[in-house]
């Protein structure tokens, strides 16, 4: 077999994430960087279905903060509530009409965990079976975002393209103790600590 002959490896789910993602923080102008204290990393589910997770990637800005501060109840909601940020999506990963390419990757990244499943027929099928999938999916799906920021934590992915380290907010559009678990682990040691007393303490 000649090497025209070869065909190329298929991008696994991961090696999708991560390379949208890194690249949606690439294009964030230089003018702007030094604006950012934080990065979103926002989790949806598309049409409210656990077999389509979505990453959406954005940041908010000292400016942004300042201009909201009038309608948040204090500083600390100001800052960490997604609520009042500028919720830019550089990139959504496993969008349907986006990046369906993304979308296709999830499904397999998902059978291959053994997680897929046919959509439910009865209310009995979601409350045994299904539920704990759905489950174990949204899990699964938020350590893999969880350690894509700590990656670029460790290769200098966001230092490159924010400027410096400010920590990556891995969360959906509630806060819970989960969240704060999330985001922990996906920044080194005390970088998230003040939105992680936010969530926990208000």
């Amino acid at each position: 077999m000649t090497p025209t002959d070869r065909t190329p490896p298929t991008m696994t789910f991961n090696d999708h994430l991560a390379h949208l993602a890194e690249r949606a923080l690439a294009s964030i102008p230089a003018a702007d960087a030094g604006d950012i204290y934080a990065v979103s990393f926002l989790i949806d589910n598309e049409d409210d279905d656990p077999r389509q997770p979505t990453l959406a990637i954005g940041c908010n800005t000292e400016t942004q903060a300042r201009r909201s501060i009038q309608n948040a109840s204090d500083q600390a909601e100001v800052r960490w509530n997604y609520a009042f940020w500028i919720q830019n999506e550089l990139t959504v990963v496993g969008d349907l009409t986006s990046d369906p390419g993304g979308a296709t990757a999830r499904q397999e990244w998902i059978s291959e965990l053994g997680l897929w499943y046919a959509e439910p027929t009865d209310r009995a099928d979601w409350d045994s079976v299904i539920g704990p999938l759905a489950t174990q999916i949204e899990a699964q799906f938020s350590q893999t975002c969880s350690q894509l920021a700590r990656t670029f934590h460790t290769t200098g992915v966001i230092e490159r393209s924010v400027g410096r380290t400010v920590p990556v907010i891995v969360h959906e559009l509630e806060y819970y103790e989960a969240i704060a678990l999330q985001t922990e682990a996906a920044n080194p040691p005390g970088l998230a600590d003040e939105f992680i007393s936010w969530v926990r303490h208000g």
